[in-house]
């Protein structure tokens, strides 16, 4: 832990959904650009999540960090996912994109930043990602990556040159190919079943990049609640030899109330 640590719980024990998040700005950056939010839409079984991981090294990253992610929350609390959460998330992304536009303009420089969304229905969700910000889907001790990262590092697992571990630790991994960044840009968009246990999780590369699947997913399968679990697993990308920023925010589906009732 750092002395420059956030964290907050949205929904907890009782709620259909449990929602919590927690940031930490690291041992060595200087500033943290990572930025997260989270809110319940509607009677509370439904939510929208959103992480930014603005770029290091680039004047303005923490700027446009918070530039997207105050966009794209502003569309994805206000639009009607329950017919077509892609367009939705498509709609929130390019907001976000103009949103960094903008910052660009005001701060110079060429600004950019990672970009994770996700709005959660009833028994599914929906994913959207640029950059190598990821979603993942917990499920018991199972953790399954949902995105897919837009890196280097990432494309040379996908041409068979590099292993998933290899390409974890390789020294161009943050090289990213794709970011929003106020130019054209496409967002994956991907879509889970999602059961009761089941955990949605939001993280920028300071949580994935020294923290193995397999220990992310024991310390998610604790019956903990879900903000002391997100700290457990911000703790052990830390004492794992993080040295980036780490944020994750996610939101675990409880029993949904009866129809009947």
């Amino acid at each position: 832990m750092t002395d420059d640590r956030a964290a907050r719980s949205i929904a907890g024990d009782g709620a259909a959904l449990e929602i919590a998040g927690i940031t930490d700005r690291g041992p060595v950056r200087t500033q943290n650009q990572d930025v997260w939010d989270a809110t319940p839409v509607g009677d509370g079984t439904t939510a929208v999540l959103a992480l930014a991981d603005g770029m290091g090294g680039h004047r303005g990253g923490l700027e446009s960090a918070e530039a997207a992610v105050r966009a794209a929350m502003g569309v994805l609390a206000d639009g009607d996912a329950s017919t077509d959460a892609p367009a939705v998330l498509r709609q929130a992304v390019a907001a976000a994109n103009r949103a960094v536009g903008v910052a660009r303009v005001s701060i110079g420089g060429n600004p950019g930043t990672t970009l994770v969304l996700a709005i959660i229905g009833r028994d599914h969700a929906s994913v959207a990602n640029v950059g190598d910000s990821r979603g993942y889907l917990i499920r018991g001790s199972t953790v399954t990556q949902i995105t897919d990262d837009h890196s280097w590092a990432a494309g040379q697992v996908r041409l068979g040159a590099l292993d998933a571990e290899e390409a974890r630790h390789h020294p161009k991994r943050n090289l990213i190919e794709r970011a929003v960044m106020g130019d054209p840009v496409e967002a994956d968009i991907f879509e889970i079943e999602m059961l009761p246990g089941d955990v949605l999780l939001l993280c920028s590369d300071g949580l994935w990049e020294p923290l193995s699947d397999q220990a992310l997913g024991a310390i998610m399968a604790t019956r903990d609640a879900l903000g002391v679990a997100l700290t457990r697993a911000c703790d052990a990308a830390l004492a794992g030899g993080g040295t980036d920023n780490v944020t994750v925010v996610a939101a675990r589906r409880r029993a949904l109330p009866s129809a009947n009732v």
